[in-house]
């Protein structure tokens, strides 16, 4: 699989200096309302056979570990080993998802449009043990000339810049067991789904705020 541009738009590569660290503390603009989380909601957990998980980032989020610990403890580190405790709390984890669980207000109300991750809609039958392999395998990418590199996919903004370019063989590799992907969109007011099969422009959902 090769593409020229795994960066996020406006960071480095590796999410380290230059990224910013959200906070939920009073007047986060980042933080969506009460109805657009539960209509994003609705969206995400809509195809009741295919269960849902979300992949978040350490570099973005303060003790990230420790708050997975305590909401969702069945998460999973995407890299393996026995890793330096400042490398484990800035890796990107796999967690399972279900409405309205601590875990998914983690996901899409707390951290959406901050930048903390992505929400992944798998094959039916695909547990998180499988996905995991699955997402192992695609964290690394070669550049045309022929270098590897981490491929931050779960930081929304690179998913949205770097999967709309991948030809069809390269989106099947890259999707595998994944039906769809969703990503905070670039407004604040709007999410974007990835579908595996779809086109290579991702459909927008609006978010209303209410009135």
């Amino acid at each position: 699989m090769n593409t020229e541009c795994i960066a996020p738009e406006g960071g480095p590569a590796d999410g380290s200096a230059g990224s910013p660290r959200a906070t939920t503390q009073g007047g986060n603009f980042f933080v969506i309302g009460q109805g657009q989380y539960e209509q994003l909601q609705q969206a995400v957990f809509g195809q009741r056979q295919r269960p849902v998980f979300a992949v978040l980032d350490g570099a973005i989020i303060d003790d990230l570990p420790a708050r997975l610990g305590k909401h969702a403890p069945d998460a999973m580190c995407l890299f393996s080993g026995d890793l330096d405790p400042m490398l484990a709390a800035a890796a990107p984890y796999l967690l399972p998802l279900a409405p309205d669980t601590a875990a998914t207000r983690l996901a899409l109300l707390e951290g959406w449009n901050a930048h903390w991750g992505i929400v992944l809609v798998a094959d039916p039958g695909t547990d998180i043990y499988s996905l995991r392999a699955h997402l192992r395998r695609v964290l690394r990418v070669s550049t045309p000339g022929g270098a590897s590199m981490l491929f931050r996919f779960y930081d929304p903004r690179a998913f949205r810049s770097v999967v709309p370019t991948f030809d069809p063989a390269q989106r099947k590799a890259f999707f595998g067991p994944i039906h769809g992907c969703y990503t905070e969109g670039r407004s604040s007011d709007s999410a974007l789904y990835f579908a595996r099969d779809g086109l290579e422009a991702p459909n927008q959902l609006s978010l209303a705020a209410a009135a």
